[in-house]
């Protein structure tokens, strides 16, 4: 309750303006939309803003473009959602190394795309530190003054791309519309015990001629970002991170690990090929599992040389977030880890397509490789 009513109040202070703040609307119709399934910490039904806490257990804020008093929210009730994601639409350099963050709420006087006339929109400025970058989905991640990680789409026009020449580090001065939730539904509260497990980083890697072809990896995007290693195993290049919003993510490498020296608590700079789903159907069973199998490609790949271990695994999840704009998804597995993938272009669209929150699915998909990393200095 302290960091929303903290964020709310400069906006609460005086009434929403019914004006664009000097957005467009072009800018304020680009939104993409992510459905995702939550835990209510605050409802706020006067002001129209929700508190929730995700799959990954990060806390988020979002206005609400319809009424929530009929849904009679408390604490603790489970939600899904249709989240139009937070857009950026401009960014610069900063000259200034203090992050700041100022807000303002407005009331939208027409229908514009996907937002609708009366909307309360939040919109947002300040000074920002990039922590992940995606250009081929055009988003990045800056942290904020409170701590918090923003996830945002990049307005990205063929007269300026703001992400061309950005480096993970930087310091930017930044203007966003924050996330807007078009669609709350209450859900029945889940049996969901916490897990106690840990995913084991070592694997057997299969000598019986099972191979990747290097074809596979065409639809992988790469994703730069800074991390902390928590655990490695040079002999088998593998390694598990710590990313910038605090999840522990298994990586094989492409890189020698054994040239590098790093050790647990080692700051790195690192670039991924994400996850990427190559297999997913509907499942007949609810129960979880997860099986993880490494394999070597068949063939050089880009940055990827002939014979870099690869991690893949399989077993069922539960789907608790869908981006179809941007073909990602995020499962839910046996060890209470929440697998953020992107989905390949080889797969049939009517399978994606077809998904719905809370569907449980038979995966195939290949963990994150590293294809560089660099040692930073310690902070």
């Amino acid at each position: 309750m302290l960091l929303i009513c903290s964020l709310l109040a400069s906006a609460l202070l005086t009434p929403p303006q019914r004006a664009l703040a000097g957005f467009t609307e072009k800018q304020l119709a680009g939104f993409e939309v992510t459905e995702l399934t939550g835990t209510v910490s605050e409802a706020l039904s006067k002001e129209k803003v929700i508190e929730i806490v995700d799959p990954e257990g990060h806390t988020e804020i979002y206005t609400v473009g319809l009424d929530l008093a009929p849904l009679g929210l408390q604490p603790g009730d489970e939600v899904s959602l249709s989240v139009l994601d937070g857009l950026l639409v401009d960014l610069e350099p900063s000259q200034d190394q203090e992050l700041s963050f100022s807000r303002e709420d407005i009331i939208l006087p027409t229908d514009m795309g996907k937002l609708k006339k009366g909307m309360r929109v939040a919109l947002a400025s300040g000074t920002g530190r990039v922590v992940k970058l995606d250009r081929q989905d055009g988003s990045l991640s800056l942290m904020g003054p409170f701590g918090g990680i923003n996830n945002l789409d990049v307005l990205v026009t063929p007269e300026n791309d703001p992400l061309e020449d950005l480096k993970v580090g930087e310091f930017v001065d930044f203007r966003l519309v924050q996330p807007v939730a078009v669609d709350v539904r209450k859900l029945p509260t889940p049996a969901r015990g916490p897990s106690v497990f840990t995913p084991p980083l070592a694997a057997d890697l299969l000598r019986s001629g099972t191979t990747l072809k290097a074809e596979l990896l065409e639809s992988f995007e790469i994703t730069h970002l800074h991390a902390t290693v928590t655990r490695l195993l040079p002999d088998q290049q593998v390694l598990e991170i710590e990313g910038p919003e605090g999840h522990n993510i298994l990586v094989t490498s492409a890189v020698d690990l054994n040239t590098l020296r790093l050790r647990p608590g080692s700051n790195i700079s690192l670039d991924l090929l994400d996850g990427l789903v190559v297999d997913l159907r509907p499942s007949t069973s609810k129960a979880l599992s997860f099986e993880r199998q490494d394999v070597e490609i068949a063939g050089d790949f880009g940055p990827v040389p002939k014979g870099t271990r690869v991690a893949m695994a399989t077993g069922s999840a539960e789907v608790v977030r869908i981006s179809r704009t941007d073909r990602t998804l995020s499962l839910r597995g046996p060890f209470g880890k929440v697998h953020n993938l992107d989905v390949s272009k080889r797969m049939p669209g009517t399978v994606f397509d077809e998904l719905a929150l809370g569907d449980f699915v038979e995966f195939r998909f290949i963990k994150p490789v590293a294809i560089r990393i660099t040692p930073l200095a310690s902070r």
